[in-house]
């Protein structure tokens, strides 16, 4: 009962604070200046009302937002062409170009088809604890993240439509193509029970060609791993899970990791380095393999 006393409160000393503004303004400024006053405010008042934000956050749940690895790699992209003032650029050394992206809290702007669209990168310090989960958080992962991170797109709600139905799909496309044009396989790691954002680009250029393997056992797995490339579709079809399971035993230094690479810049999949003697709990496991994107190995 305090609280709503306490708001009515708020309320009626800003409407009291209006007022006396409104009245100030009546006795000294001229009715042309007061005209243009109320005009303006009227103006950055429908303006305001007028636009709708969509946040698009880095995870849903324990699974990795495709939508806003897309929008990372698609403003990356574009931001030499854009009009935002503060990017962060980097390069590995097998990289032949420079990797730029928004910076912490940074704007920039997009057209598409003549619609004006803002973007900005969010991003929020939180208390690192890998001790407890939070089943409160819309964003598990935020437990184990010193930093939660998320997109916001506003535009003017009249083109709603345009922007669901043509643009956030324009915004996949384009970064599907952005990251074959990279042809790079990186490598991921675990830090502190969940993957480490600073991958490692692998060095092993090698393919196929230079495998030293039995020619026809060669030819077996080439086709076995096109098969499955070329067959997400089907997988969906009938229901099942796309994914193909390899395993790989043998001493120290028979050729095990050397294959994983060649399958990997085979299939350009990512490669996900999981040491089982670092999970302590299954929970742990689930969370790593629940946030493990399909195209990995």
């Amino acid at each position: 009962m305090s609280e709503a006393k306490a708001v009515l409160s708020i309320a009626a000393s800003l409407a009291a604070s209006a007022m006396l503004i409104g009245s100030i303004a009546n006795d000294f400024l001229p009715t042309e200046v007061q005209d243009y006053w109320y005009s303006s405010l009227h103006f950055v008042s429908q303006y305001l009302s007028s636009r709708i934000t969509i946040v698009i956050k880095e995870f849903l749940g324990l699974i990795i937002n495709q939508v806003f690895e897309a929008t990372h790699l698609y403003l990356g992209d574009r931001t030499t062409t854009s009009s935002a003032k503060r990017l962060r650029v980097g390069k590995s050394e097998k990289e032949k170009t420079f990797r730029t992206t928004l910076d912490r809290n940074e704007e920039m702007v997009d057209v598409f088809e003549d619609v004006t669209l803002k973007w900005k990168l969010i991003c929020t310090q939180v208390p690192l604890s890998v001790e407890y989960i939070n089943p409160d958080l819309e964003d598990h992962n935020a437990s184990l993240r010193s930093e939660v991170r998320h997109y916001e797109l506003s535009f003017h709600k009249k083109h709603t439509d345009t922007v669901l139905n043509l643009y956030l799909p324009h915004v996949l496309k384009k970064a599907k193509a952005v990251k074959e044009d990279c042809n790079t396989v990186k490598l991921y790691t675990v830090l502190r029970n969940c993957w480490d954002a600073n991958n490692v680009v692998l060095k092993h250029a090698m393919t196929f060609k230079d495998l030293a393997l039995d020619s026809e056992l060669k030819k077996m797995i080439i086709k076995d791993l096109d098969i499955f490339r070329n067959g997400k579709e089907y997988y969906r079809r009938v229901g099942r899970v796309w994914k193909r399971g390899y395993l790989l035993f043998g001493p120290p230094g028979t050729g095990k990791s050397n294959l994983i690479a060649f399958m990997a810049n085979h299939l350009k999949f990512d490669i996900y380095h999981l040491d089982l003697t670092d999970i302590q709990f299954s929970s742990d496991l689930q969370f790593l393999l629940l946030t493990m994107p399909s195209r990995s190995r």
